[in-house]
């Protein structure tokens, strides 16, 4: 028997946490596209779809969905996208030029939130370091969050986050993950939260690194979480 192959959609009831659909039991809306393979894991993005129908409210349903991609009036990291299933995820710039609005994607309590920015702002997207391997010439790869891959110096650690010029293709800033770094919680019960680097302690026999963190306010007292949680966003 031949594979039928991915399904395309989902109920809205049981779409992954990260998707900001505020009402799941929307009266003659059922389900709601999943999204294709790309930038992001499945459970920490959403359908351009859902985020111009269910969180800009630009558009009714579906077909004016495509109808405005079609167009080529919403720009995703710079690039004009689509796919209405194209995947939306963390730090993700949205610009729409047409109605000068521009948008950075955050995250608050595990769900996905817009942030809306300046122009001048999109030019440069936040881009986390998650592998790191050397490669032919000796020169080292770097795996980043949004599924890009980038040569870099062997000075980039994995957990560092890089500013990444998205016009000219450039790595700019590095920001170290490491004690004292600014950083942002993007998984676990306290996603969403600003917090300032006090500790961190290495994975030993098995166990996944942990950060000893503060809030970035001074408000409230020191707890730990995975270093893998954190977003480093300066320092």
């Amino acid at each position: 028997m031949a594979k039928r192959g991915r399904k395309g959609h989902t109920k809205r009831i049981a779409v992954p946490k990260a998707v900001p659909i505020h009402d799941k039991k929307a009266r003659g809306r059922v389900w709601i596209a999943n999204t294709n393979p790309g930038t992001h894991p499945a459970r920490k993005s959403m359908p351009l779809v859902a985020l111009l129908r269910e969180v800009l409210g630009v558009a009714e349903n579906a077909k004016e969905v495509k109808i405005i991609l079609g167009d080529r009036k919403v720009l995703v990291d710079g690039v004009p996208r689509t796919d209405h299933r194209f995947p939306i995820g963390y730090m993700d710039i949205i610009s729409m030029p047409a109605a000068d609005e521009y948008y950075r994607i955050g995250v608050n309590r595990g769900k996905l939130v817009l942030e809306k920015v300046e122009k001048d702002a999109t030019g440069v997207k936040f881009l986390k370091v998650t592998g790191k391997k050397t490669v032919k010439g000796n020169k080292v790869s770097l795996s980043l969050h949004d599924g890009r891959n980038l040569l870099a110096d062997n000075g980039v650690s994995v957990g560092d986050t890089i500013e990444f010029d998205l016009g000219g293709k450039k790595i700019g800033k590095l920001h170290k993950l490491g004690k004292g770094a600014k950083c942002m919680i993007t998984d676990g019960k306290h996603s969403g939260a600003s917090v300032v680097v006090e500790e961190i302690y290495p994975s030993i026999e098995g166990r996944s690194a942990e950060a000893l963190v503060a809030p970035a306010g001074g408000k409230g007292g020191t707890f730990r979480t995975l270093a893998g949680y954190l977003f480093v966003m300066g320092e």
